[in-house]
């Protein structure tokens, strides 16, 4: 269902559930361009399609950011106000502060854990929101302005602009399937402000959230070396670990052709993301370094928790491979000429290096 403001209030992803009616869509349109956001708590990512492109198998990742020098398969989903400008994503100074985790923002307080209300991640985003003057829908608002905008950029260089003109766009939002329902009323609102929902030539966009182990299910299951081996009645567990929440959700196949499905049994999640190993590991190395820390600039801070956490260890870390050292290179402004090496404690410092054990 569909109202003048364009937005669906079917939840589930077209092609998922029995009532979706996405093939019909497809087989009546020719001008449809379907537009993916996963809009996630740490980065956010775009796909995107005409019915040409499902047709031939060709789905269309963003990969080229504002601000970035090389493919990234997606953007953070961070935030930086200077004066009137809006920066976003990798489009920012490397020794600025920027605004993360305000996905996280759009919770009541009864639907937050202790453990996460405490959190010093989550503390410093409600504290930096507040100092900006803004409301969680503000901030959505503003990064989905910012990567709409981009979005559309895109697709008219690849396309050409009178194309992207001429199609009726559809766009799918992904959300945790664990939030409640003003959540989902939260995002609507801020996918109005973001511009998503403005008036085209080629007629309203229809906007529709997908539940993030969905569209993970439904990616999958689509891809040519898989979906030949799908039967129906075969159940399947998605274990959709984000930045911010986990969701564990079963899905039972009702038909193949096209894929629909269902949840096999209620699924279950919690606010247990990435972000809070990131917080732990940050306070490791904080405690670790001591006033070695506060010596260290934002640039510095950056390098660390990105490039040798996020990008390095993270990654590659097994907890059965205990014998396997990881090594974090500390910016040197941290250190005195005679403090680069440190072995009177683990993990031990050595040549302005930490050196964990695994």
């Amino acid at each position: 269902m569909q109202n003048q403001n364009g937005l669906s209030h079917r939840p589930r992803l077209f092609g998922l559930g029995p009532e979706s009616d996405h093939d019909s869509d497809f087989e009546e349109d020719d001008g449809l361009l379907i537009i993916g956001i996963d809009f996630g708590t740490t980065y956010s990512g775009v796909a995107w399609a005409t019915k040409t492109d499902f047709q031939s198998e060709q789905i269309n990742v963003i990969t080229s950011w504002p601000g970035s020098g090389r493919e990234e398969g997606k953007a953070p989903t961070e935030l930086y106000y200077e004066h009137d400008q809006i920066m976003w994503g990798y489009n920012m100074d490397s020794d600025v502060d920027p605004i993360r985790w305000f996905k996280l923002l759009l919770l009541k307080d009864e639907d937050i854990s202790p453990e996460l209300k405490s959190s010093e991640f989550l503390l410093r985003a409600r504290k930096m929101m507040k100092e900006n003057r803004k409301t969680a829908i503000d901030l959505i608002s503003d990064y989905l302005r910012m990567l709409w905008k981009h979005i559309l950029d895109t697709i008219a260089r690849d396309r050409g602009e009178d194309v992207l003109d001429a199609l009726q766009l559809h766009v799918v939002i992904t959300i945790p399937a664990i939030w409640k329902g003003y959540t989902r009323q939260h995002m609507q609102e801020a996918a109005k402000r973001s511009g998503i929902l403005d008036s085209r030539r080629a007629g309203l966009t229809n906007l529709t959230f997908a539940p993030e182990p969905e569209a993970a299910a439904f990616a999958t299951l689509c891809e040519p070396n898989k979906s030949k081996n799908i039967k129906r009645g075969d159940v399947y567990l998605v274990c959709d670990a984000g930045g911010g929440t986990v969701d564990l959700i079963s899905y039972k196949i009702i038909s193949t052709s096209p894929i629909h499905m269902e949840e096999a049994v209620e699924g279950s999640g919690g606010l247990c993301g990435g972000i809070f190993i990131d917080e732990v590991f940050e306070s490791i190395v904080k405690n670790r370094l001591g006033r070695g820390w506060d010596q260290l600039s934002r640039a510095g801070i950056k390098d660390i928790m990105r490039g040798e956490w996020e990008q390095s260890i993270k990654p590659q870390f097994k907890p059965t491979n205990t014998k396997k050292e990881y090594i974090v290179s500390i910016p040197a402004m941290a250190f005195s000429k005679q403090s680069l090496d440190d072995t009177s404690r683990e993990p031990f410092i050595k040549k302005g290096r930490i050196h964990f054990k695994g």
